[in-house]
């Protein structure tokens, strides 16, 4: 009796499991519609209609983050269930093959290395790496694509969620010409996510300006400034500053013969 109870059992959960799992893959489905819908002309628009007395690189950050909070409310508990399915191999690895700085300038590293006409501090939060038109652009690490956008800055762009023991990661690979995954796909470290290319504001850019834009961050929302210093996971070739340009000569780079890092 014992038996057949156990049996009877396994059969209800194993019918929750599929009724629930079918469930959720159609509200995955739903979810990925309507980040489809949420594109470069919403976003465009969204600046043009803006008539705010605020100053504009503050009306830009209230705009990028109205658009985000509607993106990225969508997929939170879809990407949960899907991160409590993988065991993570836990090491980083690159988003290129040779992983070299744009023009091999340290304005293109990550922090406050840029200056505006007026001489205040611009701050660049990626790392720009070389990467001409067509170079295959590579997940660092195992996660799944929590956002697939054409975006009127990054161009087409993804972003993936990484789970840690001690926290959630987010890398981000902008500018890109095609995208070679889906929303809600589960990657592993090396998994081709799609081709790098010069969308976005990287439109009229060519030779050794050609670039792949990389984000590590600590939140998945555009414009909220949690990215942090990509070095701490990725490498690069570049590894010198002029110390006399008061925007370079505090940045801190690891040589990539050098470089080894895994947690």
């Amino acid at each position: 009796m014992l038996a057949i109870n156990t049996n009877l059992l396994r059969i209800l959960l194993y019918s929750i499991f599929i009724l629930y799992g079918s469930s959720a893959f159609a509200q995955s489905n739903d979810n990925f519609k309507k980040l489809q819908e949420i594109s470069f002309d919403q976003i465009f628009q969204e600046k043009q209609k803006s008539k705010s007395n605020s100053k504009p690189q503050q009306q830009e950050e209230q705009i990028e983050l109205s658009i985000n909070d509607s993106i990225f409310k969508l997929f939170d508990v879809d990407i949960d269930l899907t991160l409590g399915e993988i065991s993570f191999d836990t090491s980083w690895g690159d988003p290129v093959a040779n992983p070299q700085i744009r023009a091999n300038k340290a304005s293109n590293l990550f922090g406050p290395v840029r200056h505006n006409a007026d001489g205040s501090v611009r701050w660049h939060r990626g790392f720009d790496y070389y990467a001409p038109q067509g170079t295959p652009v590579y997940a660092v690490g195992d996660g799944v694509v929590s956002l697939i956008q054409n975006h009127p800055d990054y161009g087409h762009c993804v972003l993936i969620t990484h789970k840690r023991p001690k926290r959630i990661y987010y890398s981000f690979y902008a500018h890109l010409s095609t995208v070679s995954v889906k929303y809600g796909e589960k990657v592993r470290k090396g998994t081709v996510l799609g081709k790098s290319g010069i969308t976005g504001n990287a439109y009229n850019l060519s030779g050794e300006d050609e670039h792949l834009h990389f984000e590590y961050r600590t939140s998945p929302k555009h414009g909220d400034r949690k990215q942090e210093n990509p070095n701490a996971i990725v490498k690069t070739k570049f590894y010198s500053a002029d110390p006399k340009n008061k925007w370079q000569a505090n940045v801190k780079v690891k040589k990539k013969e050098s470089f080894s890092l895994f947690w």
